[in-house]
């Protein structure tokens, strides 16, 4: 690799987007059953995180005009100066590891180093084991991206079980595929696969949509793709609630409970829906619940929100990261009481070739803004603003649990940063057997992210009130 390669246009767009009231900082936990020392996280991160060049590159150039900043080898590069061995203050609860998280979420990564850093946290679980809190700016990669660099962590990768595939060799084992190999994946082979919320975990990533038609296929498409190019432009304002405002400084963040995976299997078999349109589901009533504990009328309620669609499978990711997905609107029957409606609906509006098609769009849209000067980019992105309450990813990971330093990962929770205008954030990620649903908002619109994360567990304990109705 050069000393300096330029930013990619998708990378210096999200890079551009961080504003000192909305961080493009995606935030990552990894708990253990039992202590992890320091030294074995330094050790571990040492040999395999600096696999990839990112992680010891900072971005140079960041004032310039026209042409695009830079990544930059750093010379002498620290490991410790990135990696932080905290303690919880007292009370060690999770509503302390929560509020900890917020702050985090509020605090800027530093532009003069390398865009990321881990913080060893101990009593947690109860005393019985420690969690590594990773920071990463969006600008080193998207979602999928991060979880092929944090999987690599593990002892065994290659044992790693993914419902959408397996996990890439590290950087140095296998030939990995060129930067130039890399661009042209994300024009003439993009997917919009298991990284949408239409996928499943028990679907195959081979049944996901081949979108290269969109430039060399058929009218139907072309026809399809005019459609939801129009449909972007004049896209309606989202509804004014209280999950809108002006956004500040300080983050919230909270997470639920562990919810039993077959239990969401099931109730998606009685629908014959996908786990995705469950969750969906439970994410409108969840949202219900808290704008009608605000004292606001739902009734008919429709809220917007954005989902990421992964464009690059993961068996194509490799050294160089990078961003490669999608963003597509999402209406969510928020107003709607019943669990079974609110489920249809979701499978009726969740498509891989209409969110595909969008999420392609603003791929391109977004790649474009990266290379006009930033003034240029903003102009791009007003375009969008006033158009959905946040952001809900889902990212399936790992079907068996792993080690780290020979030491259990039991759980996982991570959240993406929210774009441009939008002020609350929903992670719903899958481990071992169960899901996890991280909140995560603006304080001007979420005071307490915990109340999100209860209305959650109400929506999940009707859920399976339901299942053992049926």
């Amino acid at each position: 690799m050069p000393e300096r390669e330029p930013l990619s246009g998708a990378d210096n767009a999200w890079r551009r987007m961080g504003e000192t009231n909305n961080l493009m900082t995606i935030t990552g936990i990894l708990w253990f059953d039992d202590h992890v020392s320091y030294d074995e996280v330094c050790d571990r991160l040492e040999e395999r995180l600096l696999q990839f060049d990112r992680f010891k590159q900072k971005v140079g150039g960041r004032k310039r005009r026209v042409r695009r900043p830079y990544w930059e080898t750093v010379e002498e590069f620290d490991i410790d100066a990135h990696v932080y061995d905290i303690s919880l203050p007292d009370p060690a609860t999770d509503e302390t590891f929560q509020t900890f998280i917020g702050r985090l979420m509020s605090r800027p990564l530093d532009e003069r180093r390398p865009l990321w850093e881990a913080y060893l946290i101990d009593d947690v679980n109860e005393g019985e084991g420690n969690a590594i809190t990773f920071r990463i700016n969006h600008s080193l990669g998207d979602g999928f991206a991060l979880l092929y660099v944090l999987l690599g962590l593990a002892d065994n990768p290659e044992e790693i079980e993914l419902p959408i595939g397996n996990v890439p060799s590290p950087p140095g084992e296998d030939e990995s595929p060129t930067s130039a190999d890399r661009e042209g994946t994300a024009s003439s082979e993009t997917r919009a696969g298991s990284g949408n919320p239409n996928s499943d975990s028990g679907r195959s990533a081979d049944e996901s949509a081949d979108l290269s038609e969109i430039r060399f296929g058929k009218a139907g498409l072309a026809a399809t793709t005019i459609k939801e190019v129009d449909h972007l432009l004049r896209m309606p304002d989202e509804a004014d609630t209280s999950l809108r405002g002006d956004l500040g400084t300080r983050k919230r963040a909270s997470w639920t409970d562990e919810i039993d995976l077959d239990r969401i299997k099931a109730v998606k078999r009685h629908y014959d829906a996908t786990v995705n349109d469950v969750l969906l589901a439970v994410t409108a009533g969840a949202l219900r619940r808290e704008l009608e504990s605000r004292g606001e009328d739902t009734e008919g309620l429709q809220l917007r929100c954005t989902v990421p669609v992964n464009l690059v499978p993961m068996a194509d990711r490799d050294e160089q990261l990078g961003n490669g997905f999608g963003i597509a609107f999402l209406p969510l029957p928020v107003g709607e009481r019943d669990l079974g409606e609110r489920i249809r609906f979701m499978n009726e509006n969740v498509g891989v070739e209409k969110l595909g098609i969008e999420a392609y769009l603003m791929y391109r849209l977004i790649e474009f803004g990266g290379l006009l000067p930033e003034s240029g980019q903003q102009k791009l992105m007003e375009l969008f603003e006033d158009r959905a309450t946040g952001i809900v990813t889902n990212v399936p990971g790992p079907l068996n649990t792993f080690e780290f330093a020979g030491t259990e990962v039991t759980d996982m929770v991570f959240w993406v940063p929210q774009a441009v205008d939008q002020g609350l954030g929903i992670s719903l990620i899958t481990y071992g057997g169960s899901v996890r649903i991280g909140v995560a908002g603006d304080a001007n619109v979420l005071p307490d992210a915990g109340s999100l994360a209860e209305h959650f567990e109400a929506e999940i304990r009707m859920l399976e009130d339901e299942l053992d109705a049926t």
